[in-house]
């Protein structure tokens, strides 16, 4: 159990930008996954388990402190960190207060450092330690290019997007408060993990293993009583995952609704495998009514090393069991599937049509009726994991974290080095941001050995890069940022209306309130087009966001001439740290926590499935889905510093539950932050949040008496202003 818990706090160290130093860049790193979903007020029913209120909580706060000192919690740092006066690195530009804080933090941390048996929290310790010996006030930071992969050295990855130099800076540190609500956080996974293992391990089967992952709601005879440990409540999805509505749900509400488009013309946006299959005519029928969509995962047909091995060389030359190359014999495969779906505007439901996995011209066309149970099964999670992979890596961490550094960067050197009345809106949308993506590239995608991005992913860090540099080659600020633009760009204009669209549905209520807030709030700085024009600091900032040899942000203003520009970028900026952030990052534990739901990886393709379906779902679990529990001893020792031991799934659910952390700094939460400039544009703003909370939340109390899932990831109170998670 110790070994579980340190575990679980090297998690912890590395989703809080303190994880080991980067391989690639000038001591950079970067943790940014984020999610949404446990430790809110849970407003679920028993047969959901959703938490429908996600923003943070002082209840719940006190009840993670409450089990942590039940337990015998004993940290002079914890404590210290709790009696200080929390405060925002960036007001305070006190070099020293902010040592003190991660001071403070390495104490805290250092107690369960001292029982540790793990280098790996070892090694995520002493970054904390390089990061407090190098902070400092920076006036200037610095753009860096993204060198190639060793992997794959003749790639060319110089044309992604800007990176941040160096370290962070002092403004980018997490408030001693956010840094105590961390450890708690990890405190009280880790109680629930204490009380699931056992049942993990003495499990009869793979499959009762994956559903023994969670804590139970209610605990005593009969189930009596409240459990207070319940920090791991199982998902919607463990009772659900085998569904075809649920399948489908998931490209319109699940962690990537970003993938799904609109047919119009089958013949050339669909295989020639899925046209012959179904007959253009009927197809193209359906795309007449609007009501035939897919999704193809194209990027992923393009990778050349498939399968991909969890530990590949050169990077891990010297990680084998006698100190020789790792034994490349973990592969992890992935498709480049075509999902054809159809909607029913009646039941104003999604449906699967066919499913194509393979990009060849004799490719199979999968159906519900001409697969077993069992294969239409399989055929469905080598869909899903191919989305998670797109999700992950694209989807959130390139299109929202890596997507905004540039911006922040070219915010801090000009609006808020002269304290310019937009720093105090684009301040909201820059909080905590590089930090976090300063400790991914030294852990989820680092260029070194035993990296997170090759242990989960199929594709390996390496081609996790290829794949954000071809959606950054595609990229224009506000065609691929505008929500509008965007969602037409797959097809869903204004005349196709599918209200079974959450993220649509909610993404342009919460789109539209944020572009009257950044309009109200332009007019309260600016009189004029013509003082906009004449504002140097302004233009100052558009042209360092543009410049090829700065920012290169793809798209954005050269320069602003008029009010309007200036509020469309706002909006632009603040839909992408907020809503397209929480839309594609907090949904994570209820829809990655069941692993069978969701997996990250498959350790197998349908090549060695066996022929008779009745055995094809044991041979799933067994086989295909990610490790739970291994023989392999080299394995469990060699697991890197975010997926330990042989419980690979567990690890990967405790990890979703912390990076799902509620956030302080909710859109709803700000009015301190405006109380002198914006102020009425904000109370406008929060007049308008309001209600679209209530529209969300009477549309939730029906969804659960239908018995369906719940959709709150675009609630203002669950949106987090900033990328700070």
């Amino acid at each position: 159990m110790k070994s579980q818990r340190n575990a679980i706090i090297s998690v912890l160290v590395a989703s809080a930008g303190l994880s080991q130093a980067s391989a690639f860049v000038p001591a950079a790193s970067f943790a940014g996954k984020s999610t949404i979903g446990v430790g809110g007020r849970s407003a679920a029913t028993p047969n959901h388990n959703v938490f429908l209120n996600l923003a943070s909580d002082e209840e719940d706060e006190e009840l993670e402190l409450k089990e942590y000192e039940k337990e015998g919690g004993k940290n002079s740092g914890l404590t210290k960190l709790m009696m200080m006066k929390d405060f925002d690195p960036d007001d305070e530009d006190d070099e020293e207060l902010v040592k003190d804080v991660l001071d403070t933090a390495i104490v805290a941390l250092e107690v369960d450092e001292a029982r540790s048996r793990l280098s790996s929290f070892r090694s995520a310790l002493s970054i904390l330690k390089l990061l407090r010996s190098r902070i400092r006030n920076i006036k200037s930071l610095d753009y860096e290019k993204y060198p190639n992969h060793d992997e794959f050295p003749d790639v060319d990855l110089s044309g992604m997007m800007k990176m941040m130099g160096g370290f962070p800076p002092l403004n980018q540190v997490f408030s001693p408060r956010k840094i105590v609500r961390l450890i708690l956080r990890l405190t009280t996974t880790s109680l629930a993990l204490d009380t699931v293992l056992d049942d993990v391990n003495n499990a009869k089967s793979q499959e009762e293993a994956y559903k023994a992952c969670f804590t139970k709601p209610r605990i005593g005879w009969f189930g009596i009583l409240p459990n207070p440990q319940n920090f791991l409540p199982p998902p919607y999805a463990v009772d659900n995952w085998e569904k075809d509505s649920d399948f489908a749900r998931q490209f319109f509400c699940g962690t990537n609704p970003l993938m799904i488009e609109v047919a119009k013309d089958p013949e050339t946006q669909l295989s020639k495998n899925i046209v012959s299959h179904f007959g253009k005519d009927k197809l193209q029928e359906l795309a007449d009514k609007n009501q035939l969509l897919f999704a193809s995962y194209d990027d992923l047909a393009d990778l050349k090393v498939n399968p991909h091995q969890m530990f590949p060389l050169p990077m891990n030359d010297a990680s084998g069991p006698d100190g020789g190359p790792a034994p490349q014999v973990h592969p992890k495969f992935f498709y480049a599937p075509i999902v054809a779906l159809t909607y029913d505007y009646d039941k104003d439901e999604l449906d699967v049509l066919g499913i194509q996995l393979e990009r060849t011209d004799d490719a199979r066309v999968y159906t519900k009726n001409t697969c077993g149970e069992n294969e239409w099964l399989a055929v469905k999670c080598q869909v899903i994991a191919a989305d998670s992979n797109m999700h992950e890596w694209v989807s959130h961490l390139g299109n929202t974290h890596l997507t905004m550094e540039p911006h922040i960067i070219a915010i801090y050197n000009t609006l808020r080095q002269a304290r310019h009345p937009l720093y105090t809106f684009l301040r909201q949308t820059s909080r905590d941001t590089l930090v976090l993506n300063w400790a991914a590239r030294g852990s989820l995608v680092k260029y070194d050995a035993n990296a997170f991005g090759d242990y989960q992913s199929p594709v390996g860090v390496g081609q996790v890069m290829q794949l954000i540099n071809k959606m950054w080659s595609r990229y224009s600020f506000f065609e691929s940022t505008g929500l509008p633009n965007e969602l037409a760009s797959r097809g869903f204009t204004e005349d196709v209306q599918i209200p079974a669209y959450l993220y649509r549905e909610d993404g342009m209520k919460l789109w539209n309130a944020i572009g009257g807030f950044a309009t109200d709030f332009v007019d309260e700085v600016f009189d004029s087009d013509e003082a906009v024009a004449s504002d140097e600091v302004v233009q100052e900032w558009a042209k360092e966001t543009a410049d090829p040899d700065k920012g290169a942000v793809k798209g954005f203003p050269t320069s602003f001439e008029d009010k309007e520009t200036v509020a469309k970028v706002l909006q632009t900026i603040m839909w992408m740290t907020s809503g397209l952030h929480a839309a594609v990052n907090f949904p994570q534990y209820e829809e990655y926590g069941y692993v069978p739901h969701k997996p990250l990886h498959l350790r197998a393709d349908l090549s060695t499935m066996p022929e008779d379906d009745a055995e094809i779902r044991e041979w799933m679990f067994e086989n295909m889905f990610p490790h739970i529990n291994t023989d392999d001893d080299w394995l469990r020792e060699s697991a890197n510093t975010l997926v330990t031991d042989e419980h690979a799934a567990i690890d990967s659910l405790a990890m979703v539950r912390l990076l799902t952390t509620p956030s302080r700094n909710c859109l709803d939460n700000l009015s301190d932050r405006f109380e002198k400039i914006g102020t009425e544009a904000y109370d406008k703003f929060l007049k308008n949040l309001n209600v679209i909370s209530e529209e969300i939340e009477a549309r939730n109390d029906e969804a659960e008496k239908a018995n369906k899932a719940p959709y709150n990831y675009l609630n203002p109170s669950n949106v987090p202003s900033s990328i700070d998670i």
